[in-house]
């Protein structure tokens, strides 16, 4: 439907109007200041803040009417002026639980303009003091428990039991532990004491307590002052985490198994732990009679050795805190004469400083595979070192160990892989070091013989604890008065080695281990005479005996030469047994005198 130029005049002259008037109204009637809030101190002041209005203002006046219960007609106005949005009254020891009306006047020029007045009790926007925490106290039975009980000087307190009792208040507890865990909890205060749960049991809390009244129009007192309260302990939560290491086999197959384990964490432990129990049994006997160390374990354990039979055994492990028992940890330990599951294989150790190392393996595709256990210890000459351990999940392909490392030390890693209920696979071992060093012992170089111008030299390998790197290889040196010391390179694995062909003298020798870092320590150096008889003897003695090796291999040659020719020309005939060894042709006969005589 169209509409006429007439009608489209009109509606455009309206609206026109509308507008006009608006901004006339406007102008004509400004915004006065809006209220924003007051909180009111119970028998002391109240406070309020407010938004400015639109026109500008220099200064604003707060007005508050107390108005009696009694007596609705008897005011008291209290009254302060102050050029900023805030300002604070003194109610001359007025309690909150009366009804107030207030008003705020914003002045500019010669016109005042003033907001509603707001009438309501001043207990709805009090602020309550502090609460008294009286104690925290444990739940017996329930470990995640706190028992709080508080109290108020009802004087000061303007909320009454009846009123507390039926909800009226809205309370927090602020719940701090030893670790700086803070957590705001809001509770239902119906009385003097509330229960405080979801906390962790055998646990240190710092509480404060705070209220308002009612709802959010109220604000919030301040906290109390803090008290400390503990939890009761539980029974663990979880099993420790167990492992095994086999020392070594004795007669009759049996072994000697070292069972540990790693103290359970706190939060898990739930409690102190008081001791720990080890069970051992074979498929045929149901538990075995020699714990060997297993038998009483203190809360400090954490291994202990037992001797366990050539055969498939168990082992379990339980820890208790004074609620309770922790789930069992159980593991598997193979029969003697059974084959281990495979192994990870492409295991590195990479140093990343003098005191970790980053160990990576290569994951069984094997599914029955449900953990990873790396395992790490000083190597040592003789004495045994504290095998550290770490259970890792099947997804895990690395770890970064740093506890018991130390640099020029050498370590052997392993990774073997758990099969669930199959226990736990092959091992595979390498070593490493966080960094090499030079060796800090010397070798010490022994004569074994002195012949001629050879010296044999033996001597021991450094202990692995003072080698301090891997081994390269040994530097022999010799030397004399009169000459520049001269040395040889001599393999990594050998024991020993013959100097040859040394002129008479007196030397001096001596050897260095080599690591990849460098040369070690000097060892003890051996003194070595060699006297010119020495070699003349040698001499008197080599060549004779050089002379007589060479004739018995001439004759050696001889002899073969007579049987050869006997096997090849046996079956030849003599010549001379022939009957043609008689026969002379004439004419020659004749020619041969006949050429003598003419002679």
């Amino acid at each position: 439907m169209e509409r006429s130029p007439a009608v489209m005049w009109t509606w455009l002259l309206g609206a026109g109007l509308v507008l006009v008037f608006c901004i006339t109204t406007s102008t004509a009637f400004p915004r006065p200041p809006r209220l924003i809030g007051c909180v009111f101190i119970h028998r002391v002041n109240v406070t309020c803040h407010w938004e400015p209005g639109d026109t500008p203002t220099t200064k604003y006046t707060l007005q508050v009417e107390k108005i009696s219960s009694a007596n609705r007609s008897a005011k008291k106005t209290y009254t302060c002026t102050t050029h900023e949005t805030t300002c604070t009254i003194g109610l001359n020891g007025s309690t909150s639980r009366i009804d107030f009306c207030i008003t705020v006047t914003a002045h500019g020029g010669s016109e005042s303009f003033s907001s509603h007045p707001r009438c309501q009790p001043g207990r709805t926007e009090v602020m309550l003091p502090p609460a008294i925490l009286n104690n925290v106290t444990e739940v017996r039975g329930s470990p995640q428990c706190l028992n709080v009980t508080w109290s108020r000087v009802s004087s000061d307190f303007p909320v009454s039991d009846n009123e507390i009792q039926q909800g009226n208040l809205n309370s927090q507890i602020e719940t701090v532990t030893e670790q700086l865990d803070f957590q705001i909890r809001n509770v239902t205060m119906e009385g003097y004491s509330v229960l405080v749960c979801h906390l962790r049991p055998d646990t240190e809390y710092t509480i404060r307590l705070r209220h308002r009244y009612r709802g959010p129009a109220s604000p919030w007192s301040m906290w109390s002052k803090a008290l400390q309260g503990r939890t009761a302990e539980d029974a663990p939560s979880a099993a420790p985490v167990f492992w095994r290491r086999v020392k070594q086999n004795h007669r009759n197959g049996w072994r000697l198994v070292s069972l540990l384990w790693k103290p359970l964490p706190h939060f898990l432990a739930n409690g102190k732990i008081i001791f720990y129990n080890v069970t051992c049994q074979t498929e045929s006997t149901p538990i075995l009679s020699d714990h060997g160390s297993c038998k009483y374990l203190h809360h400090l354990s954490t291994s202990c050795s037992l001797l366990l039979p050539a055969g498939r055994s168990f082992c379990t492990l339980t820890a208790s805190t004074s609620a309770g028992v922790s789930p069992k940890s159980k593991i598997l330990l193979h029969g003697s004469s059974e084959t281990e599951s495979p192994s990870p294989c492409h295991i590195t150790a990479t140093p990343l400083n003098d005191s970790s190392l980053e160990v990576r393996w290569v994951a069984l595709t094997d599914a029955s595979v449900s953990s990873y256990v790396v395992e790490w210890f000083a190597v040592r000459e003789k004495n045994s070192s504290t095998l550290y351990w770490e259970e890792l999940n099947r997804y895990q392909t690395s770890l970064v160990i740093t506890e018991g490392l130390k640099p020029m030390e050498r370590y052997a890693v392993s990774v073997r892989a758990v099969y669930g209920e199959r226990g736990a696979g092959k091992n595979t071992t390498l070593y490493t070091y966080t960094r090499q060093g030079t060796p800090s012992a010397g070798i010490d170089v022994k004569v074994q013989q002195i012949s001629g111008g050879m010296v044999e030299l033996t001597w021991s390998p450094v202990p692995v604890e003072l080698l301090r790197g891997f081994l390269r290889n040994y530097t022999l040196y010799y030397r004399t008065r009169d000459q520049p010391a001269r040395s040889v390179f001599v393999p990594g694995h050998a024991r020993s080695y013959t100097l040859q062909n040394l002129s008479p003298g007196n030397y001096a020798i001596f050897m260095l281990a080599n690591t990849e870092a460098g040369a070690g320590e000097t060892g003890t150096m051996a003194n070595v005479h060699i006297r010119s008889e020495d070699i003349s003897v040698v001499m008197y003695v080599v060549v004779p005996l050089v002379l007589t090796i060479l004739a018995l291999i001439l004759m050696a040659c001889l002899a073969q030469h007579g049987i050869v020719k006997e096997k090849l020309c046996k079956d030849v005939p003599d010549p001379s047994s022939s009957s043609l060894s008689h026969w002379a042709p004439k004419t020659t006969l004749e020619a041969t005198v006949s050429g003598n005589q003419a002679t």
